[in-house]
């Protein structure tokens, strides 16, 4: 029954008022015609991405850790999207973009005390990302050139690998400069004890354990030749080994360690470099963003239509409005 009444309610108004409806209508179109033609004519670019698994350069290409790599080709898993997401979305990203392409001048952003303010709301005005069902990311951009709008788009994508640098360059090189200084430490220490090696050698020390069997053998020799001359020669050799012998092997045994500790940390040292100059890009670029001449936006006939269906739903309630008012009177 309420449904009956509001259908007949709504079929008398337009009925009563239909030359009103009209002209609105009509003055509507004009108007959102008009705006339409007002707005800046924009481009559109559009790029898709994939993540790619995140591994540092020297663990996974360098290790010699056989039949464990994982495939660093790999496409990523949700949680690599998410990371690449968050650094597409970052702050970061937006001002080295908005400084590499002087979108402070091309956007019109000249309040310099809200400037941050402004480029967040120019971009998302003009840069629509979102992730779709496929795992990949799309980035639109809008210009009014269709070159800056690609341009815009590809820029977007570059700086990702950019940003992730700049993000785990301080913790590499803080671990770079740790390793480093261990480096430098265990390999002084090496060149010392080989120093002090090299001044007992000097002194006849050239093999503690070899020299104590072979002046053994040959003392042994000299007791049953009753050679007193060469048992006097080799009594001072033992005396030279006796006092020099423990220091030797002390430095031979810690020089063995030290080298043993200097290939593992050199192999560290080397990754460390490699890491911080060189990573593995974050994204697979599987569409990239091309200049398209077709305008993208406004779109007129949804402006007009808009225009045309607020006003008359403005016009219908206006009199409906009045029709209540006067049952209640």
């Amino acid at each position: 029954m309420n449904v009956f009444i509001a259908s007949n309610l709504f079929i008398t108004i337009i009925k009563q008022r239909l030359k009103v409806f009209v002209v609105l209508g009509i003055i509507a179109i004009t108007i959102g015609l008009t705006i339409s033609y007002l707005l800046p004519v924009e481009y559109q670019s559009e790029t898709i991405i994939l993540p790619a698994r995140h591994f540092s350069v020297s663990k996974m290409l360098i290790e010699p850790n056989v039949g464990n790599q994982e495939d660093y080709l790999e496409i990523g898993d949700d949680d690599d999207l998410e990371k690449l997401l968050q650094i597409i979305y970052s702050d970061n990203l937006k001002f080295f973009l908005a400084d590499q392409l002087n979108l402070w001048k091309r956007w019109n952003i000249e309040n310099k005390e809200y400037k941050i303010y402004y480029l967040k709301s120019k971009w998302d005005h003009y840069i629509n990302i979102y992730r779709n069902n496929y795992g990949s990311i799309r980035i639109k951009a809008f210009d009014k050139n269709p070159d800056t709008a690609a341009l815009i788009a590809n820029t977007i994508v570059n700086l990702i690998d950019t940003i992730q640098k700049n993000m785990a360059q301080n913790r590499i090189q803080t671990a770079l400069d740790i390793v480093k200084t261990e480096y430098e430490n265990t390999l002084k220490n090496i060149n010392e004890m080989e120093d002090s090696l090299n001044t007992l050698r000097q002194l006849g020390i050239f093999d503690y354990k070899e020299q104590v069997k072979a002046y053994s053998k040959e003392y042994a020799k000299a007791i049953l030749k009753n050679d007193t001359e060469k048992k006097e020669k080799l009594e001072k050799l033992f005396s030279n080994l006796q006092k020099y012998g423990g220091a030797y092997n002390t430095w031979s045994e810690n020089l063995r360690k030290y080298r043993a500790k200097f290939a593992v940390i050199k192999y560290k040292y080397d990754q460390m470099l490699i890491d911080s100059k060189k990573i593995l890009p974050l994204k697979y670029i599987v569409q990239k963003a091309y200049p398209d001449n077709k305008k993208a936006r406004p779109i007129r006939w949804l402006i007009v239509l808009l225009s045309l269906l607020s006003t008359e739903l403005l016009t219908f309630t206006y009199f409906l409005f009045q029709i209540k008012s006067k049952n209640h009177e």
